[in-house]
């Protein structure tokens, strides 16, 4: 099995490590409580794994390492070494790049750069490593230069392991012992480490935790053995697999996990959910007074500033559950504040933000549909930093928010942390898409437990997974009413939406505040993308247009690419799905298109009493685009004012 695929590695090196010091030359193996664990591309549960006692986290980037929980450090994976190809994943070249700051960076201990390397395929894979190591050390002042070995494949493991001397500073060792329906295979352990060390290797070695098809946890009793295995060897780290893996996590088995957590020293479990950061944090306008919280872990209440005195307001269990992840989540309302406001707030023992209730005036939104995790796709990241830059009063999310049917329930924790670049601060409104109900593999229960929607309404052949209620809402910000749209269910779900969404439209109409109806839903009613516009849709919502003359813009999500219409009965339609997903190639061309791009756009949205100006802002570059831009560059714009 591959460390680089798990999600954590938990690092116990046997010897202390100071802050600043080298650790190439001082993570020499011995007994005794460790004073540094290292966990490998955590994810979601950084700060849930310092608490428990680890204090280097895996992670990609300069940016990431920087960004860790106060008191741990970084080990940055660098991209592996393909068997296939016998060459790297990245050049020197992007190497260098992605080096780049690192060399004076404290925050960042060391490099992993290589996971299970095959000589026999690859006969000049140890000449290479010991080539990229150099060239690693050399480009981030000296740090600490890591490569995982395959130790599971018997007689091949034992061969290879001596071609692997010096070809990084440390080789870690990775076998599994315990099978599926199997005892534990301690000795086949013992015979990995004798061979690292007939071969005088400077070894970290991989503790088992995990389960999938092939291997199974291991028990309590059993892994305090494997533990004592590995700290009797002269392995100078040990590093635990997995936090993450095969949809399951470390923290679902708490009698295992109690047991690494009391290794590494760290605080009762009690103390664990004050103790640790608040993650997946973001908030919902529920009306023009009162704000929702949703998060998870962290502290179980919220403090927030009113009239110069600290309120607290206890959370609650959210209904339904989220099953992402073993949580805990988390929602708290907060009423009786002043609409168009600003406030301070604390949640748990996190640091303080501002957040602010429904516009009363000027403000601006932003647009993404079809976006994803960072952990599946490079451009979520920069463009929730785009995001974050435009400094949204809300961000519409149409559609298809996480991709968990597909890539795991992994993406879906991380997505509500990729978004935590705005989401502190912005408000986030969704509406749901195909990919969070369409399959058995993710459902509503992650998404409808995770926002409280303003005047939420129920439709007809919901799925009975995250069944009842929160279909689709609406609300006011300003001179605008927004009405999202449900997801066609069955049939009869667009036809029920009509008839309720039509006395919300009137009441719009009548009411002399409001002067733009903007709807948004994930399927497009207009489109020249992958994703055909829907006819039913479509007749409903020329319906709108011609009756009421306040409604101007639907927005959508669903066709992977960016499209603006020429106004449909007096509506404009824009195809926003630009979170990060990968692009869709573009059909057949329409007359009334006014600017379509097969690029990752993003909308951004002023709106003032006289008019809505619609911007669309290039965002990171793909090898799928057929249009070209410079990120931040607006590439489309268009201004609506009242009818």
């Amino acid at each position: 099995m591959s460390v680089r695929a798990c999600l954590i590695l938990l690092l116990l090196p046997l010897a202390a490590v100071a802050a600043g010091g080298a650790p190439a030359a001082r993570d020499s193996g011995g007994t005794g409580r460790p004073s540094l664990r290292y966990v490998f591309n955590s994810g979601s549960a950084q700060g849930w794994a310092a608490a428990a006692g680890w204090n280097l986290l895996g992670v990609s980037s300069k940016d990431e390492a920087d960004a860790l929980p106060a008191g741990t450090r970084g080990l940055m994976w660098l991209g592996d070494y393909d068997n296939t190809t016998c060459d790297w994943e990245r050049s020197d070249g992007e190497l260098g790049r992605l080096l780049a700051g690192t060399a004076g960076d404290r925050r960042i201990y060391g490099f992993l750069f290589s996971d299970e390397a095959d000589p026999f395929a690859c006969p000049n894979a140890p000449v290479r490593h010991r080539a990229r190591a150099e060239l690693v050390r050399r480009l981030s002042g000296g740090k600490l230069t890591v490569i995982v070995v395959d130790s599971n494949s018997g007689r091949q493991t034992l061969d290879q392991i001596p071609r692997w001397a010096g070809a990084a500073d440390r080789i870690a060792l990775d076998p599994y012992p315990c099978y599926a329906g199997k005892p534990c295979d301690y000795p086949w352990v013992r015979r990995v480490i004798a061979a690292a060390d007939a071969a005088h290797l400077r070894y970290w070695g991989v503790l088992q935790a995990f389960s999938d098809h092939t291997w199974r946890w291991p028990t309590p009793a059993e892994e305090r053995r494997l533990l004592a295995l590995w700290t009797k060897s002269h392995a100078a780290v040990l590093m635990t697999f997995a936090w993450h893996w095969d949809g399951h996590e470390l923290r679902s088995r708490p009698k295992l996990f109690d047991v690494l957590r009391r290794f590494n020293g760290a605080k009762p479990r009690r103390t664990l959910a004050a103790a640790v950061p608040a993650t997946e944090a973001h908030y919902t306008f529920t009306g023009p007074r009162s704000v929702a919280f949703e998060w998870r872990g962290g502290g179980a209440a919220i403090r927030v500033r009113i009239s110069g005195r600290w309120k607290t307001v206890r959370a609650r269990a959210p209904i339904p559950t989220p099953f992402s992840s073993a949580g805990p989540f988390r929602v708290a309302r907060v009423s009786g504040l002043r609409p168009g406001t600003a406030y301070r707030y604390v949640i748990g023992s996190g640091p303080s933000g501002t957040f602010h209730t429904a516009p009363t005036g000027a403000y601006r939104f932003d647009v993404e549909a079809d976006v994803g995790d960072s952990g599946n796709f490079d451009t979520v990241a920069p463009t929730q930093g785009q995001i974050a830059a435009d400094k949204p009063s809300f961000v519409l999310v149409p559609g298809d928010l996480t991709y968990g049917n597909d890539d795991g329930q992994t993406a879906v924790d991380r997505h509500f942390n990729d978004v935590m670049a705005w989401s502190k601060t912005a408000a986030y409104m969704p509406a749901w898409g195909n990919h969070e109900w369409d399959e058995s593999t993710d459902d509503l229960r992650n998404y409808k437990g995770r926002f409280a929607l303003p005047h939420p309404h129920s439709s007809p052949g919901a799925p009975s997974a995250g069944c009842c209620g929160e279909d689709w809402s609406w609300f006011d910000a300003g001179p605008v009413r927004f009405i999202s749209y449900p997801e066609p269910y069955t049939s009869a779900t667009w036809a029920q939406w009509k008839d309720a969404a039509n006395a919300v439209m009137a009441s719009a109409q009548s009411n002399p505040r409001i002067q733009f109806i903007v709807t948004f839903g994930h399927r497009p009613a207009y489109s020249t993308g992958y994703h055909h516009g829907d006819s039913q849709l479509a007749g409903i919502l020329d319906t709108f247009g011609d009756r009421y003359s306040k409604y101007v813009l639907n927005l959508n999500g669903h066709s992977h690419n960016y499209e603006r219409f020429v106004p449909i009965h007096h509506v404009v339609h824009v195809t926003a799905a630009g979170g990060g997903a990968d692009l869709e190639a573009l059909s057949s061309a329409d007359k009334r298109t006014a600017f379509r791009a097969l690029h990752l756009i993003h909308l951004r949205v002023n709106v003032t009493k006289t008019r809505m100006t619609l911007q669309a802002v290039c965002g990171p570059s793909t090898s799928d685009d057929q249009f070209k831009c410079t990120r931040g560059q607006i590439v489309d714009s268009y201004v609506i004012n009242p009818r």
